[in-house]
């Protein structure tokens, strides 16, 4: 199928801001068991460890390239817009030994203000990106969903890709994509229920918009990409409508290039987002602009940190070892006493008093583990599956708080 338009997302995008229209879906009400995580979590991480970069290496040579491994599947298919009142289509993409017999997460990924469904197949190779994850077990299954942004009869780019009507058919998208598409892959695919199953990234103008519809729409979507996000972005102060809605919040990635004159969008949430103690990914690409060279890997790097799964090399977070004793522990937490074994098998707690009480979530807020009135200082965590880990200890008088990479 020849591209209408294969034009990534233009550095120019946008100098106004698209105003926040009242949120098509109601959001459930907060979870206060979940709610008690995020206040734990801006306590134990602290503004050190949330301004730090993680060191994230480049991706390997040929990342973006074909190479003889199972491969995924694409397909267009149409889906009836009531937003817009016709049918639309959407490229979509289904992963190495797809089969109705599993059921998937599903990413929804989005192109810049010059693109439409074919901008990502054409220009960034999603799906050799994905496939050559999928060969080193690198990423969780998922279906791509791949739309045109634009919520409109004539969605193509158009003769002026910054039209109003274009500009404003990206932002009605929040509510075809609520309303209409989320539906539509959902009755007709095998997906997961559930925010934990779904994730939303973009590129650009369609980053603008994953940090927009994510972050507006926790309880939908709890892992939230932007590559080089554009103007259409919100001010950062307005993008959580309730800052307590981050309790629902898996996984945020931010990345842009250091020579990208909308470098200041993202910079601006990540501000903002430290300022909140909201964990998040930072990446800021040295010499590149607004282009493939950080979009391409803001992918490969994003499609490794959702849905529980995270690269052996970061943990997200920033973490030292102490020399002395092997123990891995963040900085700037305050866990006082408490430690994790370098065996990976077991917490230990060497502060005053007992363990009166032990949990352990993972970072969705998920409590794996609870036990209490524990006569033994060491809690055996073997049978946890590897991943980052908030553990909360309390010994009858305050509570230690630490989190955990596991082995």
């Amino acid at each position: 199928m020849i591209p209408l338009n294969t034009t990534g997302g233009n550095p120019n995008e946008m100098s106004g801001v698209v105003s926040r229209q009242q949120p098509f879906i109601s959001r459930r009400a907060i979870n206060l068991g979940r709610l008690s995580l995020v206040f734990i979590l801006a306590f134990l991480s602290g503004i050190t460890g949330l301004e730090a970069q993680v060191a994230i290496p480049d991706p390997p040579a040929g990342f973006d390239s074909y190479k003889n491994v199972p491969h995924g599947t694409f397909q267009i298919v149409e889906y009836y817009s009531g937003t817009v009142g016709i049918n639309r289509t959407t490229r979509i993409y289904l992963p190495p030994g797809y089969t109705e017999d599993s059921t998937y997460n599903v990413l929804y990924l989005l192109h810049g203000i010059g693109g439409d469904i074919n901008e990502w197949y054409y220009n960034g190779q999603p799906h050799y990106i994905l496939d050559n994850l999928y060969a080193k077990g690198r990423i969780a299954p998922m279906i791509v969903v791949l739309p045109n942004g634009r919520a409109m009869v004539d969605d193509s780019p158009g003769a002026d890709i910054f039209a109003a009507d274009k500009v404003q058919g990206f932002a009605d998208f929040e509510f075809e994509l609520l309303a209409d598409l989320i539906p539509f892959i959902d009755t007709n695919y095998s997906v997961k229920p559930g925010s934990q199953a779904r994730a939303i990234a973009g590129l650009s103008m369609g980053g603008g918009q994953a940090l927009d519809f994510g972050l507006a729409h926790l309880d939908t979507f709890a892992w939230v990409g932007a590559f080089s996000a554009a103007p259409n972005t919100y001010a950062a102060d307005q993008l959580i409508p309730d800052i307590a809605d981050t309790s629902f919040l898996s996984g945020l990635w931010l990345s842009c290039g250091d020579a990208d004159g909308l470098l200041y969008i993202t910079e601006n949430t990540h501000n903002f987002m430290t300022g909140n103690a909201i964990e998040h990914y930072y990446l800021v690409e040295p010499g590149k602009g607004h282009d493939w060279s950080v979009w391409k890997p803001g992918l490969f790097h994003f499609a490794q940190r959702i849905f529980g799964t995270y690269p052996t090399y970061d943990t997200g977070i920033t973490v030292t070892t102490n020399p002395s004793t092997g123990i891995k522990q963040n900085q700037g937490s305050s866990n006082s006493g408490l430690i994790y074994d370098a065996s990976c098998q077991s917490v230990r707690y060497t502060g005053e008093g007992k363990i009166e009480d032990l949990k352990i979530y993972d970072m969705g807020g998920r409590l794996w583990l609870h036990e209490s009135g524990i006569a033994d200082p060491s809690v055996q965590i073997g049978d946890l599956p590897q991943g980052v880990y908030m553990v909360i200890l309390f010994n009858g008088r305050r509570n230690s708080v630490g989190k955990i990479v596991k082995c």
